[in-house]
């Protein structure tokens, strides 16, 4: 009877874990690709980070073998209903529940949706299609409390010369080096001396003049082998007001900027892509803070 009790107790504290107020869960909504031939896509809510004592952090997602992808889900919630956001605004609301098992490790933490209908924005693009490479429609966050409002005011912001030029000079001096095709097998790949017409640039900017910056470079590969398939990831940097930058890493991606922790200054969401590597990365309290939930395809 002893046991008996205890597993209860296990039981009772696994449903209530995630109900108390002083926890905020962060989602994201997707557009998930079929996996076999034929197969239609589905929109789910992926469960990536959780906030409590004024720290967020990241679910388990790295999953190394099949049965992790069973193990797992006793940390997730088991249901959430989720507030919808985009731009500083609520745009719909759903209830989501976890499955008994994650089917496939690029599949951690997607919960299916049991109540409500998750709005589509836009047409599908491949901004946001990730090692997959499949046409789909952007991502949404997804928050269990309606905190949406974005303090900072961070928003798309078009490059100009003057923008170009300068994250020219911040990719040249602390991107990592960057090669081209050679032109025989001897020399499979040279040194890339890219220039402004190169460079793909997404940028987003604040109320205060920060800004954040998502760089490409056209034809580009990694120089040391070893990385994937070689091919060079985009780039992306925080420079505040005064010119300095900080660099945030390779694959990222802006999803979108709110106060989703109700402390009064935006949370930045990013897509992570990269070879045989998906997720995503919460920035907080001016970009020092970091929460990360990454996963394997294979």
């Amino acid at each position: 009877m002893r046991h008996v009790a205890y597993l209860c107790i296990l039981i009772t504290l696994s449903a209530t874990a995630w109900a108390g107020d002083d926890v905020i869960l962060l989602g994201m909504v997707e557009d998930v690709p079929g996996v076999y031939y034929g197969e239609s896509h589905s929109t789910k809510v992926r469960v990536i980070f959780s906030h409590q004592g004024n720290q967020w952090r990241a679910f388990k997602s790295n999953c190394e073998n099949t049965e992790c992808l069973t193990n797992i889900t006793s940390s997730y919630p088991k249901e959430v209903t989720w507030y919808i956001g985009l731009d500083g605004r609520q745009v719909g609301k759903v209830t989501a529940r976890t499955p008994e098992k994650f089917n496939f490790y690029a599949h951690v933490g997607l919960q299916d949706i049991i109540k409500g209908n998750a709005p589509v924005i836009g047409k599908v693009s491949d901004e946001f299609s990730g090692f997959g490479g499949e046409l789909v429609h952007r991502p949404l966050v997804a928050v269990s409390k309606p905190n949406f409002h974005n303090p900072q005011k961070w928003k798309r912001y078009q490059p100009n010369p003057a923008l170009v030029e300068q994250a020219l000079q911040v990719m040249r001096k602390n991107a990592p080096a960057v090669c081209k095709k050679g032109s025989n097998e001897t020399e499979p790949l040279i040194p890339f001396h890219y220039g402004q017409g190169d460079l793909k640039i997404r940028a987003h900017k604040s109320a205060n003049g920060s800004l954040l910056l998502t760089v490409s470079v056209n034809g580009a590969y990694c120089c040391e082998s070893g990385d994937g398939d070689g091919g060079y990831d985009a780039q992306m940097f925080a420079i505040n007001p005064s010119g300095d930058t900080h660099y945030l890493g390779p694959g990222l991606i802006l999803v979108d900027a709110g106060d989703y922790d109700g402390n009064g200054a935006s949370e930045l969401v990013m897509s992570l892509s990269r070879y045989n590597r998906g997720g995503y990365v919460l920035f907080s309290n001016t970009f020092v803070e970091e929460a990360r939930f990454e996963f394997g395809y294979h």
